[in-house]
């Protein structure tokens, strides 16, 4: 498929019905995720932060960012969707360059959260987030293919105990009108409040799933559109790396390795064949 389907096929799968789209980090746990048999992934900005050495939260850099989203894209034949956090910047244009570069590395859809992570994490004041939807859709236009905006209201992730239900459906409608073509709310887990947030969300809706997140059924019965994992499972890779040094260290034995990739396979994964 040239860029230009993939865009078309990952818009329609937002049509309807509900779908799991897994987190990557890398080329091989694409490869891995497209061999599976998923009909497209995402990245988690988490996890591509951590395998080339830096933490969570714009750290990498949009450049940094961009290099991990093309290596990927360049290895799967699926559509993927690049989380580029933030926008690398507080204002629209910041936030259109970025989408331009995720979309210029071959990613067919981009996440676009609208907290500020310039010292203690906060909303962007309403209009100035309506603003950056905007720029993203206005730059994912102009690319020449239709891209997916996700876009990412965060006041779930503040720590407060205000009730933030309103506010994130006003910020999630907003963003739909303003362009977005799926509204991502990330930190509700609990079955009641997703159905409440399904219903209000006057479009596609998608969680972030882990422990505790009704199964994809449940959610899709609710009127979720999308499921994502965010860095979960990059991290369960990591935690087998944990478990796999601490049994050498210990009993001296290798019983994390039973059952692993043996290496034709990983490279029979990577080509894809």
């Amino acid at each position: 498929m040239t860029q230009g389907e993939k865009a078309e096929k990952f818009r329609d799968m937002h049509r309807e019905g509900i779908f799991v789209l897994p987190n990557a980090w890398d080329v091989a746990s694409a490869c891995v995720l497209a061999d599976v048999g998923y009909e497209a992934i995402a990245t988690t900005s988490g996890g591509c932060a951590f395998s080339v050495g830096y933490c969570d939260g714009e750290n990498i850099g949009r450049d940094g960012m961009v290099d991990v989203v093309r290596r990927m894209a360049g290895g799967v034949s699926i559509p993927v969707s690049a989380d580029m956090e933030a926008g690398y910047g507080p204002s629209p244009e910041d936030v259109a360059e970025t989408v331009s570069a995720a979309l210029g590395a071959g990613a067919v859809g981009v996440n676009i959260e609208d907290s500020d992570k310039r010292g203690p994490r906060r909303l962007h004041d309403l209009d100035l987030a309506i603003d950056r939807i905007r720029a993203a859709r206005k730059a994912a236009d102009e690319f020449g293919i239709p891209a997916v905006v996700n876009a990412r209201t965060d006041g779930y992730m503040l720590g407060s105990e205000e009730d933030m239900f309103d506010e994130t459906v006003k910020r999630a409608n907003a963003y739909l009108d303003a362009g977005a073509d799926c509204a991502f709310v990330i930190g509700a887990r609990d079955g009641e409040l997703i159905g409440r947030l399904a219903t209000a969300i006057e479009g596609p809706m998608n969680v972030l799933a882990g422990p505790g997140t009704p199964p994809v059924n449940e959610l899709g019965e609710m009127g979720v559109r999308r499921v994502t994992v965010g860095g979960n499972i990059a991290k369960a890779a990591y935690t087998l790396v944990k478990t796999a040094a601490e049994e050498m260290q210990t009993s001296g034995t290798y019983e994390y390795a039973e059952g692993i990739f043996s290496q034709p396979e990983m490279h029979r994964i990577l080509k894809g064949e």
